[in-house]
């Protein structure tokens, strides 16, 4: 598959992924967020990482608010994405919770006084957001490859860990070559490293 049919092939992908998330209970979320947080702090790629990326959920994701607190008690730096232009992000990091504030499409963001700029090539572990993804570590994001980007040309020895619910995980995402695979998938149901080239 090129261009224009892997293009429609991701949308509707993309569509009816995240309607099944979105119909997901609350309540389901809630549980399901925290037996996957259970499996990530049990992981060495968690244990020995110093400083771990991560993204601010929105209420149908995988809710990561509990990791925060705990990775900035472990004595971790965690770092947040700032968009810096068309496709482009860096890391920031903070030291506590009440350092966030509602960024650009409600999505929580470090307040501008409180961001201290994290080298990406600091970054040992990164929880990636996505739409869906498969066994092959194949990842469907939400369209502008920020973290595409990121993850190839800025923080390459980054640890690529992806919590989803079951209903995002499918037989086969289809991938474009700038696309960037995950190397571990962990869901409500299971868990799972992915042998990434």
């Amino acid at each position: 598959m090129a261009g224009q049919p892997v293009k429609e092939a991701k949308k509707a992908l993309r569509k009816r992924v995240t309607a099944a998330r979105k119909a997901l209970m609350e309540s389901y979320r809630a549980a399901a967020s925290r037996r996957m947080l259970t499996v990530l702090f049990g992981l060495p790629a968690y244990q020995r990482a110093k400083t771990v990326f991560l993204y601010a959920s929105m209420p149908d994701e995988v809710q990561l608010y509990d990791l925060m607190k705990q990775a900035l008690a472990d004595g971790k730096t965690v770092c947040l994405p700032l968009i810096t232009g068309k496709g482009t992000m860096e890391a920031v990091a903070f030291s506590s919770l009440k350092d966030l504030v509602t960024g650009e499409y409600g999505i929580l963001t470090v307040d501008k006084s409180k961001r201290k700029l994290v080298s990406p090539s600091d970054i040992d572990l990164i929880v990636v957001p996505g739409a869906a993804f498969d066994r092959a570590g194949g990842r469907l994001g939400l369209g502008a490859g920020f973290y595409d980007r990121f993850m190839t040309e800025k923080a390459p020895q980054g640890y690529r860990c992806a919590l989803a619910f079951s209903c995002q995980l499918v037989e086969t995402v289809p991938m474009e070559p700038h696309d960037a695979a995950v190397q571990y998938i962990i869901t409500e149901d299971e868990n799972f490293a992915v042998n990434v080239k």
